[in-house]
């Protein structure tokens, strides 16, 4: 009997310890919103073709919320252009990922086809976003989340 009871509480102990490595190791930036993702880095298709900061043709963000509403605003010589939607969270074999469908089409939505949508998805560590759009000679789109002004 004390064998059995030893087994079981040794079994216990251990679960409850890779559950709690589980967490410590997972990214929840994910699950809290509103969030806000800013363009930081630019990548052309030329190498080391590489732009940042205010050294971007332009600026742009994306804020994300909970209700899985989204804006997208770019702004380009002073002059500010929005755009709303839908998005879903997906989880896939890149890890997280966000697919955004956008109501019409806009000069705004960056992909490889003429869908209204978009895809981003997280870096392995969860801390940069990234435009699919460079998979087709887009340029390579890098956003870091930043505070809500």
């Amino acid at each position: 009997m004390k064998i059995k009871l030893l087994f079981l509480l040794s079994f216990i102990i251990l679960s409850c310890s890779n559950n709690s490595d589980q967490l410590e190791t997972q990214d929840l930036s994910i699950e809290s919103f509103p969030q806000k993702w800013s363009l930081y880095k630019m990548t052309g298709s030329l190498l080391y073709s590489e732009t940042n900061g205010n050294d971007m043709p332009y600026q742009e963000y994306y804020i994300f919320n909970s209700d899985n509403t989204f804006s997208k605003t770019r702004i380009l010589d002073k002059n500010e252009v929005s755009i709303s939607g839908l998005y879903e969270i997906e989880m896939n074999n890149d890890g997280v990922a966000f697919l955004l469908n956008y109501p019409e089409e806009s000069d705004l939505v960056g992909n490889c086809s003429s869908k209204k949508e978009e895809y981003l998805y997280l870096d392995d560590q969860g801390t940069t976003l990234l435009s699919s759009w460079w998979a087709c000679d887009g340029p390579g789109l890098f956003y870091k989340q930043v505070p809500i002004d």
